[in-house]
């Protein structure tokens, strides 16, 4: 015999869903029916992994494609179980009942002997609903499959288009209707309008982040399987050290922008943080980018112009959308104007979206590490270097390098800084602004070099090939040894280099030759 027992349904009527990708967090969503479009086009079909209505499911996080059945809910099997389990006891209970009644009709009237049959029922097993927080619900404009998605989705589950457009758009929809909102208060009511638009612009940027900082990841784990994730932080505030990050995918999220509209972005992103930090009081940063308001005024909010950063931050994610179905996103050419150079030559600190005093606390650390290896820093050398600076200052400067990844830091007790320790991107961020050498170029000639090993690759070895000093060559090995499976890198160190050895294996020799072809072009 066998028993089909139908997956349970969400009130509204979709099926739960679950990614067999344990890596594709939170892995929960949701299906619903699909209403086909008359017509799906050449283009349409170009960007789907399936064909609709395939016995196949797309995870709409990480995008891998398996058969329906991989993705039922565990939770669901065993409530599957128990279903099977009360109808074949309900079955046997209706016999024995069928059985006990009729000698009930049948026992002599002055019998001493009765017999009564129970006619309760045991209740069926109630359906179990996984989630209750917010769904955000979408209807893929490709095949029409209605589904929901607890976390950025980037591909349709019913035929693996990219859908990142549609679920930003969902964002603008939000914000369009805040703006609505505060446009219609009284006039008296104009701090709460102000409040509802800042929010607004605040939630542009938020989404904005959060779906570039989700594309990256995606596309850093398929480009580099199996390596350890760098730490993003909030570099997708950012538009400089978010171009920095997207490079590793040959990459420009903002190619599709004019200057005019990137100067717009920069400008907003800016504006977001006077909003969100400074209750909106304009700082002197912000009164360098703009001249609406002047250094101690409240930043001008005007739902227009929400609207127009909503509309082109939906242009970089449209844009990116077509990257994720294969269209490539042409490089942006663009000539700096002088005031640009002049600023770049001057703040550096200000593109990497640092304060002055975090810059000048970086360059110092990475001119003051002797072997550029990921260990303990010195405090006490870091407190006399930096004698004239007030210590919150100073401790706030450790946090910004802390927060974007350049250090680790723990606080301990009676203690003026906590204890802090080098990480390679330091060094890979600030060598070449300080120093003059840069570790991810230097990594691909070690990339070059250790290709030749034709068996383990002694790290001495490759130091000698190098010519370099332990200063430079340290970070360089630590930026390569990242593109090599864990599992091949040896964990013993002397405190000459981060690791003795490492081994190759094919797979890693493709990925250097890759990463040798990606960056050759930047020497």
């Amino acid at each position: 015999m066998e028993l089909s027992i139908p997956v349970p349904t969400t009130p509204d009527g979709r099926v739960y869903r679950y990614s067999p990708n344990e890596n594709a967090q939170p892995r929960h969503f949701v299906l619903g029916q699909a209403t086909r479009p008359c017509q799906i086009s050449d283009a349409m079909r170009a960007r789907m992994k399936l064909e609709p209505g395939s016995p196949q499911t797309v995870c709409p996080y990480s995008g891998i494609v398996a058969d329906d059945d991989e993705f039922t809910h565990p939770d669901d099997r065993e409530a599957a179980i128990e279903i099977a389990k009360h109808a074949a006891f309900a079955d046997m209970e209706e016999q024995v009942r069928g059985m006990l009644e009729g000698l009930g009709r049948r026992q002599p009237r002055n019998s001493m002997l009765k017999i009564e049959v129970d006619t309760k029922r045991n209740p069926r097993p109630r359906p179990r609903f996984y989630r209750t927080d917010l769904l955000r619900e979408l209807e893929c404009d490709h095949c029409g499959r209605d589904y929901g998605v607890y976390a950025i989705g980037l591909f349709c589950p019913g035929c693996g288009a990219p859908n990142l457009r549609l679920h930003f758009a969902r964002e603008v929809d939000l914000v369009d209707a805040q703006v609505q909102l505060a446009d219609a208060l009284d006039p008296d009511l104009e701090e709460l309008a102000y409040r509802l638009l800042g929010n607004a612009h605040e939630d542009v940027l938020t989404a904005f982040e959060a779906t570039l900082k989700t594309l990256y990841l995606f596309g850093r784990v398929t480009a580099f399987p199996g390596v350890d994730m760098p730490r993003v932080g909030n570099a997708f505030q950012n538009v400089e050290r978010g171009q920095k990050l997207f490079a590793e995918l040959s990459l420009d999220p903002y190619a599709m922008l004019d200057d005019d509209e990137l100067a717009a972005m920069k400008l907003n992103i800016q504006k977001r943080h006077v909003i969100g930090h400074n209750l909106g009081v304009v700082d002197a940063k912000f009164a360098q980018l703009s001249d609406e308001a002047g250094i101690g005024e409240t930043v001008h909010l005007v739902a227009e112009d929400i609207r127009l950063f909503a509309r082109t931050a939906q242009k970089v994610v449209d844009g990116l959308d077509g990257w994720l179905g294969g269209v490539a996103i042409p490089p942006r050419e663009r000539a700096a104007s002088v005031n640009e150079e002049a600023e770049m030559e001057t703040t550096p600190a200000a593109g990497m979206g640092l304060s002055e005093l975090a810059y000048r606390l970086g360059a110092w650390l990475a001119d003051n590490s002797e072997r550029g290896l990921p260990y303990p820093i010195d405090g006490d050398a870091v407190t006399a270097a930096f004698a004239d600076t007030n210590a919150r200052d100073l401790q706030d400067a450790v946090a910004e390098l802390e927060t974007d990844g350049y250090i680790t830091a723990r606080s301990m007790l009676n203690t003026k800084l906590p204890l802090m320790r080098y990480r390679v991107e330091l060094f890979a961020t600030f060598d070449p602004l300080t120093r003059g050498t840069d570790p991810t170029l230097d990594a691909v000639t070690l990339a070059g070099l250790a290709l030749e090993f034709e068996s383990g690759v002694n790290v001495a070895d490759l130091h000698a090939k190098s010519g370099w000093d332990h200063r430079r060559f340290n970070p360089a090995l630590s930026v390569l040894v990242t593109r090599i499976d864990d599992r091949r890198v040896s964990k013993s160190g002397d405190g000459q280099y981060p690791t003795r050895m490492f081994a190759l294996a094919a797979t890693d020799r493709v990925e250097l030759k890759r990463f040798i072809e990606r960056h050759s072009r930047r020497r």
